[in-house]
């Protein structure tokens, strides 16, 4: 009898997850994808290229696109790869595009699960994925976003690292900056590892990139000064959308000079920003450099790795709503191996936060809604340097459930 439970139980989390994913698919559509407005600017931007026009030149888009403010805004080097697509109607190409992108999720998730010793079946693990920080997995698939692409290489470069291999991991991180150049600030995670070699790939990697920068300028300057042209224009957005360190600072300054009655200068919210970064880099450097001086500090490293993973994302004055992917294995990481912390703080915290309580005027609701995840990445941030702070060696080992 004892030993048919752990089947019936493999099979009762096989057919949840299949129900769950079944239930996530169904959402996205197929006939056409749902969303997608982000692979249509990809998908007009090269299919104007290939017509010889202006791909950065908004006007090139379709109607809808061109008043709705969007555009193509990655490298040239960035065309070519969406120009076989264009060779197939829009609706068919959304769908090639959404079932590549599938499998590229697939592997992203075998390879959290197998950095994070999760079963990929594993019920929370299931549903977490499933909603964690505000479905930012979901978010991504249906904007038609290059998202999950640029995760997978994140992820293949970070497990690279853990296993010492600096030089994939240097090529991974910059493989995956080569659409949006802030991925490019991962590689400083590696000078947080205590054998020392984490330099090397930080010069290596910002001398290839910047390679790849100035062989398109070279290749193509007129596209280049275009693309150049284009990257101001990328600022601006805030709240649910950029829930990033910048406007968050940027909101901060504009209650903060709502409550005084009075205009603050721009630069009010610049020193806002600046401190919210001189604070987590300041103390995650004192985490780190206090984890490094114990003898135990190489069993520590995964932990210092999500640390600061979780620290440049909190950092980054850009962050859009479906980067936080980025954060999915370090928040599991911190919520599943905390040592020093009662299971139940994490989930007493976010329960108590003010979000649809009488306490919360509609304004400040919108505020916490709008920055949650900011706010739950910094919770864990916190909460991971906290333990590391207080002693924690690796953290607690998770027992793999057979």
């Amino acid at each position: 009898m004892n030993g048919t439970l752990p089947r019936w139980r493999t099979a009762l989390q096989i057919a949840f997850t299949v129900l769950c994913a079944a239930w996530w698919l169904r959402k996205l559509g197929w006939t056409p994808p749902l969303g997608h407005w982000d692979f249509r600017v990809y998908y007009f931007g090269a299919q104007a290229w290939r017509a010889g026009l202006d791909p950065y030149d908004p006007r090139v888009l379709p109607a809808d696109l061109f008043t709705g403010g969007w555009k193509f805004n990655y490298p040239p080097y960035a065309l070519p790869l969406f120009v076989p697509l264009t060779y197939l109607s829009l609706v068919h190409a959304m769908q090639l595009f959404l079932v590549v992108k599938l499998v590229a999720l697939g592997w992203l998730i075998a390879i959290w699960s197998r950095l994070l010793r999760v079963a990929v079946i594993d019920p929370i693990w299931v549903l977490f994925l499933v909603f964690a920080y505000s479905s930012a997995i979901f978010v991504d698939v249906v904007s038609g976003s290059v998202t999950t692409f640029e995760q997978l290489f994140i992820w293949l470069g970070v497990a690279a690292l853990l296993d010492r291999r600096y030089a994939v991991f240097t090529a991974a991180i910059v493989t995956a900056s080569l659409f949006r150049i802030t991925p490019i600030a991962l590689l400083l995670i590696a000078l947080v590892l205590p054998d020392g070699r984490g330099v090397r790939s930080v010069v290596a990697g910002i001398a290839g990139a910047a390679a790849i920068g100035l062989g398109t300028a070279v290749v193509a300057p007129q596209l280049t000064h275009g693309f150049v042209r284009s990257v101001p224009t990328n600022f601006g957005e805030r709240g649910w959308l950029n829930p990033a360190a910048l406007p968050l600072a940027d909101d901060l300054a504009a209650a903060a000079g709502r409550a005084m009655h009075v205009t603050l200068p721009p630069v009010a919210s610049a020193v806002i920003y600046v401190a919210i970064v001189a604070a987590i880099v300041l103390s995650t450097v004192a985490t780190v450099r206090h984890v490094l001086r114990r003898s135990d500090a190489v069993d520590a490293r995964d932990a210092l790795v999500y640390l600061a993973i979780l620290a440049t994302a909190l950092v980054l004055p850009r962050f859009k709503n479906y980067s936080y992917m980025l954060l999915v294995a370090p928040t599991w990481f911190v919520a599943t191996r905390s040592t020093r912390l009662r299971r139940a703080i994490p989930l007493l915290v976010i329960a108590s936060l003010p979000i649809y309580s009488w306490i919360a005027t509609p304004e400040h609701l919108a505020f916490l809604a709008d920055y949650s995840k900011y706010l739950i990445g910094l919770a864990a941030w916190a909460l991971l340097a906290y333990e590391l702070r207080d002693g924690a060696a690796a953290l607690e080992p998770v027992v793999q459930q057979s």
